[in-house]
């Protein structure tokens, strides 16, 4: 905690209206037809989570989508009719008199049944038209300066872009990810960090996710490290791998690479001081190979470790007394929950602690943890209260 205090953290985000109109006008034809069906997805969203749970229905699948969305449509109309039957039922009990007491008004009744209807109406459309189609193009820059001990004077004020969880696939259209990439490449990065999850699922996707990140790679002046995440793996990992590579990021996965003070990168140890990227391997698709990734570093040298799944934090053999150096931990996966929601939190983060590795710069076991809230969307193509991010990190001498 003490540790953590000492690291200076900068939020800075852009006029959101000036940015979503930037995103509206640079959605293609892909962007259509990609919102258009998320916001399908959210509409017949009540017929899918009981199709899924009791017959594990695949939203890729067209017959079960033409099931759910026909449930969905009986069920949205079948809402409307019993909105119209209590309505019915309201002015027909208006109208019925008592002896002991003045008629009610039914108009009055009708209005305020009416409004309260009406605004219940709006709600259920416009906040998920805007957690589906606004909020996933409002992409904001988080910028961090933080002080690490012992890195080599040659490096301090590096300027680290951390590129997360793209998820390019069915949900995601080309022309966000794009406008992402120009957001970092307008950010000047010394070091693109790279940390998993760039397609969502299959393999139909990989060379896809690879070319659409390589603009943000050859504008790094160092050049990019990156590490696979589940996602990755679900489709195909050493594919993906294969595919990063060819364009230029030198993947980790349970290794390491120097960075020299003369700000080039090495595979083994350079003269003078130097700065360890270590990479980690996925913690539930891939292995952590500890021994292996930490191999060959002198004690005395700063670590920037990647690990996609902050969870990889808390491993014991990362807590324990024995357990390696370890700088400053950058990861992904959580996408901050994905929705926020007012005076409540969020409520749904996909990590084994809850809020605590939900999103931005927290203190692990052994060293902060700085947890991207990722670009793109998995689970639900929603953000609501946590706009897609990059993140831009300066690098200090602690």
């Amino acid at each position: 905690r003490e540790c953590l205090a000492e690291l200076p953290v900068r939020v800075r985000e852009g006029d959101v209206a000036r940015e979503l109109l930037a995103a509206a006008a640079a959605q293609g034809a892909d962007g259509i037809v990609t919102h258009a069906s998320n916001l399908a997805i959210m509409f017949a969203l009540p017929a899918w989570i009981p199709l899924r749970a009791l017959f594990g229905a695949s939203a890729s699948d067209p017959g079960w989508i033409v099931i759910a969305n026909a449930l969905a449509v009986v069920g949205w109309l079948g809402s409307i009719r019993l909105v119209l039957a209590v309505r019915a039922a309201l002015a027909s009990a208006a109208t019925t008199t008592r002896p002991s007491s003045p008629p009610p008004d039914p108009s009055r009744r009708r209005f305020l049944f009416d409004s309260a209807s009406g605004m219940a109406g709006v709600g259920a459309v416009a906040m998920p038209g805007y957690a589906t189609v606004m909020e996933p193009q409002r992409m904001i820059v988080r910028r961090y300066e933080i002080p690490i001990t012992g890195l080599p004077q040659g490096l301090d004020g590096l300027r680290l872009v951390h590129f997360s969880d793209p998820h390019v696939g069915p949900r995601m259209p080309a022309s966000t990810i794009e406008r992402a990439v120009e957001l970092g490449i307008s950010l000047q990065p010394d070091l693109v960090v790279l940390t998993g999850d760039y397609i969502h699922d299959g393999t139909r996707d990989i060379e896809r996710a690879a070319s659409l990140v390589a603009p943000l790679v050859r504008a790094a002046r160092i050049g990019a490290v990156g590490v696979l995440g589940n996602h990755d793996w679900w489709g195909n990992g050493p594919a993906m791998r294969i595919a990063m590579r060819a364009v230029g990021v030198a993947m980790i996965d349970n290794t390491r690479l120097w960075l020299g003070e003369d700000r080039s990168l090495h595979r083994e140890s350079p003269a003078g001081q130097s700065l360890a990227l270590v990479g980690l391997g996925d913690m539930s698709e891939d292995m952590v190979d500890i021994d292996n990734a930490f191999a060959r570093l002198d004690p005395g040298t700063p670590r920037l470790v990647l690990a996609h799944q902050p969870d990889t934090a808390e491993l014991p053999a990362l807590r324990a007394a024995s357990a390696p150096r370890m700088d400053l931990m950058l990861s992904g996966h959580t996408h901050g929950g994905q929705v926020r929601i007012p005076f409540i939190g969020t409520p749904i983060v996909p990590s084994r602690y809850g809020q605590k590795y939900a999103g931005g710069l927290v203190q692990g076991p052994r060293c902060p943890v700085l947890v991207s809230r990722g670009v793109g969307m998995s689970l639900l193509p929603v953000r609501l209260g946590v706009p897609p991010e990059i993140g831009l990190i300066t690098l200090r001498r602690g």
